[in-house]
């Protein structure tokens, strides 16, 4: 599996995501992926390493598993990566994977206020 709790990662589906996700304080960074995807797996191992410091979750949705939940959030390229802030969604992060970059992309998502999910 791509993503397991024992490597801290949080995984959702489409049954609880809309449950769970509001009850997490604190910022979530949600990666969508699936098994067979090789940039997904990348962004993954590329995330566990990286230690930003207002970060305090990842969690991953296997797309192949939940694509209602997808659809939702019009999801068509893997991975895609959502940020949400205190179960509220910030919106979607782009950002190669260089820290600098990618802190500045989660910078100006965190700095912004909430966005209406797609």
């Amino acid at each position: 599996m791509l993503a397991d709790p024992a490597a801290g990662w949080l995984l959702l589906n489409e049954f609880d995501f809309h449950h769970r996700l509001p009850t997490l304080p604190g910022v979530t960074l949600v990666l969508f992926g699936q098994p067979g995807c090789a940039a997904c797996r990348a962004w993954r191992q590329w995330l566990q390493d990286d230690r930003h410091p207002l970060l305090q979750r990842r969690a991953y949705v296997d797309v192949q598993q939940s694509m209602a939940l997808a659809h939702q959030f019009d999801i068509f390229h893997l991975p895609t990566l959502l940020l949400f802030v205190d179960g509220r969604y910030h919106g979607q992060l782009h950002s190669p994977m260089q820290k600098q970059a990618f802190h500045q992309a989660l910078n100006a998502l965190l700095a912004s206020p909430p966005a209406e999910e797609p």
